[in-house]
């Protein structure tokens, strides 16, 4: 594992300007052992988080840690860091990934009822197959359709229910139109589960009836997931709308989900908007949303509102100001993502790594 750190710290380029690339190469080094030092965490969401950040960093050297990280004793792990694997170029971890697909539950007679503690394992497997899924839909795109019709017909109504979602993810019109339809449901729990789905799919198509579900929705954990939903979905411009709307919203998180959505909708009443927001008093949770929506149509971010942020008690908001800090020079960037590898909340912290590493890399 040593050596393997070594290999990876050498190959971070020289940079111009003397100090501060040393100072970045320095703050690299720190965030690459942050990470590596939690590929060992007792907690097994961190060591999955660990491991997805040697993904997205981009460094084929880490190919030999995420290789060991196949076999960790947890599934999900395994799932983990076949994905970061295939992000390197490499498909070592697919057969995990399918194997784990196929480890199908038993199924005894109908008429023999499962104790709560079979059922509960059951139920446990399927999970960790659910992740197979999306996984594998993710690595293999729309050359997972097969195996994904195919789970259609899977014993387990939730493994159904998953695959049914990556193909809607993928872009297959039937299974898309189930989970836009759910929003025109005169129940409130269909409602509520097509908008998380479909905060899951991201698909453009998905924009529309997103935008007439929330004109007429008054159910508030509703209104919050098809934000959610609206905030990832390519096409939520058709929502612009309702988003100006809930933006000034009495209740603080509904305000904060619109704020989030409007971000790259590229018009000038957005715009205008967010400008505002940005540069109120207020909540910060509220300025550092705005912040991201303005760095997204291209407008320069505030230093001072990310430092702020950085100072927030919620880890949401600092998560926030680490996205922000993307655009920032290294001279005003890095003093933010030292204070991120000292957070003491694992996601802050593993999110500033991953930040600083991608700086570190880059030329």
């Amino acid at each position: 594992m040593a050596a393997l750190l070594l290999v990876i710290l050498l190959v971070l380029p020289a940079l111009p300007g003397q100090a501060q690339t040393v100072a970045k190469k320095q703050l690299g080094r720190r965030a690459l052992q942050a990470v590596v030092d939690q590929l060992k965490s007792d907690d097994s969401d961190v060591r999955a988080l660990a491991v997805e950040i040697l993904g997205e960093a981009g460094n084929k050297a880490a190919t030999g840690m995420l290789r060991n990280m196949l076999s960790d004793r947890d599934k999900y792990v395994r799932i983990s860091a076949a994905r970061a694997l295939w992000q390197l170029g490499s498909p070592a971890g697919m057969k995990v990934v399918t194997g784990i697909i196929d480890d199908v539950p038993a199924q005894g007679p109908v008429a023999v009822t499962n104790s709560p503690l079979v059922e509960l394992k059951i139920i446990s497997q399927n999970k960790i197959r659910e992740k197979a899924i999306e996984a594998y839909a993710w690595m293999k795109g729309d050359k997972a359709s097969d195996l994904l019709y195919k789970l259609k017909n899977d014993n387990y109504g939730s493994v159904k229910d998953a695959a049914a979602r990556e193909l809607a993810r993928l872009g297959h019109d039937e299974e898309l139109s189930q989970f836009t339809d759910a929003l025109a449901s005169d129940e409130e729990a269909i409602r509520y589960e097509g908008a998380s789905v479909l905060s899951k799919i991201c698909n453009p198509a998905a924009a529309e009836p997103l935008a007439k579900l929330l004109a007429a929705e008054k159910v508030t954990r509703i209104r919050m997931a098809a934000l959610d939903a609206l905030k990832c979905a390519p096409a939520k411009g058709e929502a612009e709308a309702e988003l100006l709307k809930l933006a000034d919203d009495a209740n603080p998180t509904i305000r904060y989900k619109a704020v989030a959505a409007l971000g790259g909708i590229k018009d000038p009443k957005v715009k205008e908007k967010l400008l505002s927001l940005a540069a109120a008093t207020g909540d910060i949770r509220i300025r550092i949303a705005a912040q991201k929506g303005l760095m997204l149509a291209g407008v320069p971010a505030d230093l001072k509102t990310a430092q702020d942020a950085m100072s927030a008690a919620s880890p949401e908001i600092r998560l926030d100001a680490i996205d922000v800090s993307s655009v920032f020079s290294d001279a005003d960037a890095l003093p933010l993502l030292a204070a991120a590898l000292d957070d003491p909340d694992m996601k802050v912290k593993l999110a500033g790594a991953l930040q600083t590493l991608k700086r570190a890399s880059s030329k």
